[in-house]
């Protein structure tokens, strides 16, 4: 058939059907593929001539003029393809070959007969199907073809035939052209299509590739005119174009979760991150980086789930590692080391378990209490020092109580005035306060950061006592919960050293008295330091022996301790003959502190 000028080609093509070519103001022609061909291998007549035969006479037994091996090569052409380009393991798959004419050796075998001679094609295929790929019950039972041969026996008497081998993965068989071709008879040239059905068994990342060759046979078939009966029959075979089609076997995709499980935390986020490396067997590790504020008024049902890696190739292992970052003031990860966890074959969705453990830090509180001079007099000056200290972590408002020891310490005016001091960023309270009935000196401190301290010193005075020397212990206290409370408390002791004291009497006359003669006196002394202790005495007083117009000292006491306030008192007894006491009969003499030999 030759093709008119200005004519087109509309090309209709539905899946698993034969399909046609429709040449506007013509008949019906086959579609045809343009391809690589390969040279058939028969020995037909060798005219190559490309121009349209004479109608050849009744009653030849040769091929039509311009029919041969070359002239019918690439008549038929094979094109194999797949319904997906990739697929999963175990995904249904299909395989499509179609078989079509050549356009150009089509020219030479459609109208080149006379019109009571016609032609049929035979086409024998076979189909190597690849390892990644297992072929159907259904294809095996039913057939390629587009027609039911579950009947194999009715399909082979109409020319139908296939088989499988299972060693060699072959799928081989047969089909002929519906009906014969008669010059000009308009019937359509149609052909087989197959149709392999079955399932993707490959490794995946890999590629599998399926091969189809075919070859035919082209049966020429003539009729006397007189007689109106078959001749004879001439047949030429081809080999038609190959054809492949190639497919690849890819992982399924799947997803890795972490359900981030907090233990210890119950206030403010967690920062984490790292990453997740998933290999399939055979295949390229797959990384992801990990970033994560994890906040616990997010929590749901007590967690955190998060999605790690929502591509994962479905039978891969995967390597978790999570880096520990921020945590919440005044907390800590109880660990620092690293989380690595390891999820084996991951065929579905899988969720990894993953514990975050953090914890308080231990705020500790401690306190140290010095005196810088281990012995002291009584009445000296004497300090207390104390030493509150926090490591760990900050601490607030922390109570601290500094006992003094009562005799041994004294209370002064620099006694309410504490001198306080600070450092690493640690805040002295406002003030510290002496409390006369308790001893104490007293305050709440604001704040003492870790490697922080308060220092505060109490000065006084030592105290008096009736005992040569006495230990003095001062007590620092801060009422703090932490985790060792024996630190809380610390003590300093200090010595203070007492002395005995004479105290004397001289009465000195004043006024007129007599030059010589003899005057008597007598008392009482009463001390207190703070305990009470007292003597009494008889004093004589000899005018004529008067030195610097006073009388010889007289011992009234010999063992009054040190800072002792002691009470003096003397009464008038007997005067000189013809004299008499002037005055009041009683005189009365404070002595405060005393701390040496007093007249």
């Amino acid at each position: 058939m030759v093709y008119q000028s200005g004519q087109t080609v509309g090309v209709g093509v539905a899946a698993g059907q034969n399909t046609m070519l429709q040449v506007a103001g013509g008949e019906p022609v086959k579609p045809t593929t343009t391809t690589t061909s390969l040279q058939p291998g028969n020995t037909g007549a060798n005219n190559t001539s490309k121009t349209k035969p004479a109608t050849n006479p009744p009653h030849t037994t040769q091929l039509p003029a311009g029919i041969n091996r070359t002239t019918i090569t690439d008549l038929v052409t094979t094109t194999t393809t797949t319904d997906k380009t990739e697929y999963y393991p175990g995904e249904a798959a299909s395989i499509q070959v179609s078989f079509r004419y050549d356009d150009a050796a089509y020219q030479e075998v459609q109208d080149i007969q006379s019109n009571q001679d016609s032609y049929t094609v035979k086409i024998n295929f076979n189909v190597q199907l690849p390892a990644g790929f297992t072929i159907s019950n259904e294809t095996l039972n039913r057939g390629p073809f587009t027609r039911d041969c579950t009947n194999q026996r009715a399909c082979m008497a109409d020319g139908f035939e296939y088989s499988y081998n299972q060693q060699s993965r072959t799928l081989t068989g047969s089909f002929p052209t519906p009906t014969p071709h008669y010059k000009d008879g308009g019937e359509y040239q149609l052909f087989e299509e197959l149709n392999i059905t079955g399932t993707v068994t490959g490794t995946p990342n890999t590629s599998h590739t399926v091969r189809t060759t075919a070859d035919g046979l082209l049966d020429f078939i003539y009729f006397d005119l007189k007689t109106n009966s078959r001749v004879n029959d001439v047949q030429e075979y081809f080999t038609a174009t190959s054809s492949q089609a190639t497919f690849r076997v890819v992982p399924r995709k799947t997803v890795l979760k972490a359900s981030f499980q907090p233990v210890g935390l119950t206030e403010g986020q967690v920062v984490v991150s790292g990453n997740v490396v998933c290999t399939f067997p055979g295949g390229q590790p797959s990384r992801k980086t990990l970033m994560f504020t994890l906040k616990h008024n997010q929590l749901a049902n007590g967690r955190w789930d998060r999605v790690l890696h929502d591509m994962v190739d479905a039978g891969s292992d995967c390597v978790i590692t999570i880096v520990k970052g921020a945590v919440p003031a005044g907390w800590r990860w109880k660990t620092l080391d690293r989380i690595t966890q390891t999820e084996s074959n991951i065929t579905t969705p899988r969720t990894s378990t993953i514990r975050l453990e953090v914890e308080k830090i231990p705020v500790e509180v401690s306190t140290e209490t010095t005196t810088p001079t281990p012995t002291v007099a009584a009445g000296q000056p004497v300090q207390v020092i104390s030493t509150i200290k926090a490591s760990g972590y900050e601490a607030r408002n922390i109570p601290v109580t500094i006992q003094l020891p009562k005799n041994g310490f004294v209370k002064t005016p620099a006694t309410v005035n504490s001198i306080c001091q600070a450092t690493g960023r640690a805040i002295c309270p406002a003030q510290w306060v002496y409390n006369a009935n308790s001893h104490t000196v007293t305050a709440t401190i604001p704040q003492i950061p870790a490697g922080g301290s308060i220092k505060v010193t109490v000065k006084g005075r030592a105290g008096f006592f009736a005992e040569n020397s006495r230990s003095f212990t001062a007590t620092t206290s801060a009422v703090f919960t932490d985790a060792n409370q024996n630190n809380n408390t610390s003590r300093a002791s200090f010595n203070v050293t007492n002395k005995r004291v004479t105290v004397s009497l001289i009465v000195k006359p004043e006024g007129e008295h007599p030059a010589s003669g003899v005057v008597t006196v007598s008392g009482s002394i009463n001390c207190v330091t703070p305990f009470k202790h007292n003597a009494t005495f008889t004093y004589t007083l000899n005018y004529a022996a008067l030195v610097n117009g006073a009388g010889a000292p007289q011992v009234i006491h010999q063992i009054v301790w040190a800072g002792s306030n002691c009470t003096v008192t003397v009464r008038n007894r007997a005067a000189p003959n013809g004299w008499e006491f002037k005055g009041a009969t009683q005189s009365t003499y404070q002595l405060q502190q005393v701390w040496y030999l007093l007249h």
